[in-house]
C-alpha cells in the first residue's frame, strides 16, 4: 500500500511544529517530562523569603522556592515561584501560607491541600500568612544575646577566678609534696641511722643474741616445778593454820576466841594503866631514896 506523499509532508509539518512548541516551552523554562508542578504566589511583602526555601505538606518537604521577584507594577509586591510534586496538586481553594523556618533561615511556605478545580499556569495565588507565624523582632533578640553574653562574660570571669584559686591551691599542694617528701627523706635517714647499729654484728642486736641464749637458758634450768609445789603447800598448811585458829582449835585459837581471856586481859590493862598514873603522881609511895635517912610514908 502506498502511503500518499501529501499525508507524509503534513505528518512531518505537525511533528515539527510540535517539537518547535514543546522545544519554545524548555528554553522558557517548562520541563515537559519534570515530576514537578510549577505554581505563581503572591504576597504584598517579601518577609525573608529566598530562592530554595522549602514548601511544606504537614512538615514533609513536597517541593521548594525557584524564584522570588518583586512587581513594581501591582504595588511593589512579591511573585514567588514554587514547584510542588505532582502528586499533591493545588487547586483554587488551596491555601499556600508564609511560616518560620527557624531564627538561622528563610522563612518556609506551608500548603494546605483542598478540592476545588485544578490551577493552570497563569493563574496566580494569593499567598497567606500562617497563624503560627512571628516576625522576628531584631531589637529585642539583640538585646537577648547581648544579656546571654553579659552573663557568658560574667561566667567566664567565674571561671577564670576558679581557674586561677586551682592554681594557687596547686602551688600551694606542691609546696605542701616537697616539704612532705624532704620529711619523708629525713626520716628514712634518721631510721637508716638508728638501724645501722643495731644491725651491727658486734655491738648490734646480733651481738646480744648469746647473752640472751644464755639467759633464757638459766631461766628455764629454774625449777619452776618444785617452786610451785612448795608455795602450794605452804599455802595449804597455812589455810589449815587459819582454820584451827578461826574454830578456836589450838593456843591461838583458844586465845583469841576465848571472851573470859579477854575480859582479864582488859581488866588487867586498865590496873596496870591505873598503876602507873599513881606512879607518876605519887612516885615516892614507891620509890625510897633518901641521903639522910629513910621516912615513912604516910
Amino acid at each position: 500500500m502506498k502511503i500518499n506523499k501529501n499525508y507524509t509532508i503534513g505528518l512531518l509539518v505537525l511533528s515539527s511544529l510540535g517539537i518547535l512548541y514543546y522545544g519554545f516551552l524548555f528554553l522558557k523554562g517548562y520541563n515537559i517530562f519534570s515530576k514537578y508542578n510549577h505554581y505563581q504566589v503572591s504576597y504584598p511583602v517579601n518577609k525573608n523569603l529566598c530562592v530554595s526555601a522549602p514548601v511544606k505538606l504537614k512538615g514533609h518537604v513536597v517541593g521548594m522556592v525557584t524564584k522570588v521577584e518583586i512587581q513594581p507594577k501591582q504595588n511593589y509586591s512579591t511573585l514567588v515561584t514554587i514547584e510542588i510534586d505532582k502528586q499533591f496538586p493545588l487547586t483554587h481553594t488551596s491555601k499556600v501560607m508564609l511560616n518560620n523556618a527557624g531564627m538561622m533561615e528563610c522563612n518556609a511556605l506551608e500548603i494546605e491541600l483542598q478540592k476545588g478545580r485544578p490551577i493552570g499556569r497563569q493563574d496566580i495565588i494569593i499567598g497567606q500568612i500562617h497563624p503560627d507565624f512571628n516576625d522576628i523582632d531584631l531589637k529585642t533578640m539583640t538585646a537577648q544575646i547581648a544579656t546571654v553574653t553579659q552573663n557568658l562574660i560574667k561566667t567566664t570571669e567565674g571561671v577564670n577566678a576558679i581557674l586561677l584559686n586551682f592554681e594557687k591551691t596547686s602551688g600551694i599542694l606542691n609546696n605542701t609534696m616537697c616539704q612532705l617528701e624532704s620529711n619523708i627523706n629525713a626520716i628514712g635517714k634518721n631510721i637508716i641511722a638508728i638501724s645501722s647499729p643495731l644491725a651491727d654484728p658486734k655491738t648490734g642486736i646480733p651481738a646480744m643474741f648469746p647473752t640472751i641464749h644464755s639467759l633464757v637458758m638459766e631461766v628455764q634450768s629454774i625449777p619452776f616445778k618444785d617452786i610451785s609445789f612448795r608455795i602450794n603447800h605452804m599455802l595449804q598448811d597455812l589455810e589449815k593454820c587459819i582454820q584451827q585458829t578461826t574454830s578456836g582449835h589450838g593456843s591461838l585459837g583458844l586465845l583469841i576466841n576465848d571472851p573470859t581471856l579477854y575480859h582479864k586481859f582488859n581488866h588487867s590493862v586498865g590496873n596496870l594503866d591505873a598503876l602507873l598514873f599513881d606512879l607518876r603522881k605519887r612516885p615516892s609511895r614507891y620509890v625510897h631514896f633518901s641521903l639522910f635517912g629513910l621516912k615513912k610514908y604516910r
